[in-house]
């Protein structure tokens, strides 16, 4: 529906509304990938290959856009504090990711997603620990309680998943290392946390 005379668009207001409408960010790129899927199941080659080259189209047409939107913001004075809001927003943090283009590196969005989920842990005797990252998957360590209480899967599950979702939604995945000290087998392998754009 086209505005009428008195009426304006919000551009900000409008995705802000499609976001919260459709359960947020995740739930937008999971539809998204829905219908990828479905176009690339069409039975006609040719209406396939049309859906799937205006898609590419469109998002290599934001994804040069929002280059050119942080190029401007890194070269004025205020640009690190819009940058650092950018990244904090998970609307825009998330099409940045979508376009390789988000301004603090995955290592760095990790460990700050870790540091902020310690005072949790702590609070129930345990700690988190990145062992490593390679290829975008990381090896964690639970320490102190939390790697022997019961409840260390539910904590796992919810705290420390629900952390690198938030933060890392381009982190492939995560496992708990399994160490002599550890008693019984680690709580997760291959956890996948999301896809890589």
């Amino acid at each position: 529906m086209q505005p009428g005379p008195s009426q304006t668009i919000d551009p900000a207001a409008s995705a802000a509304n499609g976001a919260t409408r459709n359960g947020g960010p995740r739930a937008v790129g999971r539809r998204l990938q829905e219908l990828v899927e479905k176009a690339e199941q069409l039975p006609n080659g040719s209406a396939r290959a049309l859906v799937l080259e205006c898609l590419q189209s469109l998002l290599a047409f934001y994804g040069d856009g929002l280059a050119h939107i942080l190029q401007a913001v890194k070269e004025s004075s205020s640009g690190n504090a819009l940058l650092e809001k950018f990244a904090g927003d998970p609307l825009i943090s998330g099409l940045l990711l979508i376009h390789s283009l988000h301004p603090v590196d995955l290592e760095t969005r990790l460990r700050a997603a870790l540091d902020k989920l310690r005072p949790y842990l702590q609070s129930h005797g345990g700690n988190v620990e990145l062992l490593s990252l390679q290829n975008d998957f990381a090896r964690l360590r639970l320490q102190g309680t939390c790697k022997t209480c019961p409840s260390s899967a539910v904590t796992l599950e919810l705290a420390v998943r629900g952390a690198l979702e938030e933060a890392c939604p381009d982190l492939l995945g995560f496992a708990v290392d399994d160490t002599p000290a550890a008693k019984g087998p680690a709580l997760y392998k291959d956890c996948e946390i999301g896809t890589k754009a």
